[in-house]
């Protein structure tokens, strides 16, 4: 009885946790721990992030009432089951943690239709590191005492754009099976 108590318990609390998925990580912390503000609970809440312009604030409207933030005084914020960090008044999709972080972000860069976005990666050593272009002297710099880890990377990948190549049969990027292997 105590089980089926525990495991219903564990269904709502689950489902309430999904139905929260937008809001605000105000600390490095609240990120680590999946703790989100302002999160959307009424109709109209919203979060206003202007990152296409690289404003330096984001509005939140919750309840009605309107707060802005600072993307300096924040870590970032999670929509539609993606999280984002902020660093330079950029927002940074997470979209690899494991051994070190990946990020993707989207510039609007001119093409001969007009302007497009066009995403790019980036890393971090960690989640509150600082966040640098994914390519093979920033690689060299962010992890220079791994030596194995560099060695592979240099005689794996001939130029900076093969850095980002993803392994779908393996479901990760090539650079993170090197990163793991290098720290056996």
């Amino acid at each position: 009885m105590i089980t089926v108590i525990i495991m219903t318990l564990g269904i709502i609390q689950n489902s309430n946790a999904q139905t929260k998925t937008n809001g605000l990580y105000l600390t490095f912390n609240d990120y680590v721990n999946h703790k989100l503000s302002y999160t959307s609970v009424a109709k109209g809440d919203k979060i206003a992030i202007h990152d296409f312009f690289e404003s330096k604030n984001i509005v939140v409207t919750s309840n009605g009432a309107k707060q802005t933030f600072s993307k300096n005084e924040i870590f970032g914020y999670r929509t539609n089951n993606h999280d984002y960090r902020f660093m330079d008044n950029k927002a940074y999709q997470i979209v690899d943690t494991a051994g070190f972080y990946i990020y993707k972000h989207d510039k609007l860069t001119a093409q001969v239709k007009g302007p497009k976005p066009v995403s790019t990666e980036y890393f971090s050593k960690s989640a509150n590191a600082k966040v640098l272009l994914l390519n093979m002297q920033n690689i060299d710099v962010a992890f220079a005492s791994n030596y194995k880890f560099r060695n592979m990377v240099q005689a794996e990948f001939k130029n900076d754009s093969e850095l980002n190549e993803y392994d779908s049969f393996l479901n990760t990027y090539k650079i993170k099976e090197l990163y793991t292997e290098s720290n056996k």
